[in-house]
């Protein structure tokens, strides 16, 4: 029996794991809300897409900060404190021209979560942001197409 595509579950799942994330931030570090979006991603398929080629759900938010020295970085340390506290286990992902990418991880009752976090630290002529991905565990695409 096919394995049963559980997108949905996991669009919930994620789109209240951004929501819960992004209400981390000190609303004061704020000036607006950026890009969001919500939505499954696929994997490979050979051919034509079938309900068992490989899905997940992916949300993301970014936040414009305001202009002030450290806003982002103060952003940061109140998102990823609040994550440590609650299990998350942290590694650096990347750091590409002053951006900083950091990776989230656990396991919860549906799965491995994985949420990044990029955030830059003040410098001359970069902006203050706060980006927020979530990415669901793996299932399958199911009738999504």
């Amino acid at each position: 029996m096919p394995e049963e595509s559980r997108l949905d579950e996991f669009r919930a799942e994620a789109d209240r794991i951004l929501a819960d994330t992004v209400a981390i931030v000190p609303e004061e570090l704020i000036a607006e809300r950026g890009f969001a979006e919500s939505e499954p991603r696929f994997g490979p398929t050979e051919g034509t897409p079938a309900p068992g080629d490989p899905a997940w759900w992916q949300a993301r938010e970014d936040l414009n900060l305001i202009a002030e020295t450290d806003a982002s970085a103060r952003a940061f340390d109140a998102v990823s404190g609040h994550l440590s506290a609650d299990g998350w286990s942290q590694s650096r992902v990347r750091e590409v021209d002053g951006w900083v990418t950091e990776g989230f991880r656990k396991e919860l009752d549906s799965g491995d979560w994985y949420i990044e976090v990029t955030w830059v630290p003040s410098a001359p002529g970069l902006a203050e942001i706060l980006g927020v991905l979530v990415v669901s565990p793996q299932t399958v695409r199911g009738d999504a197409r």
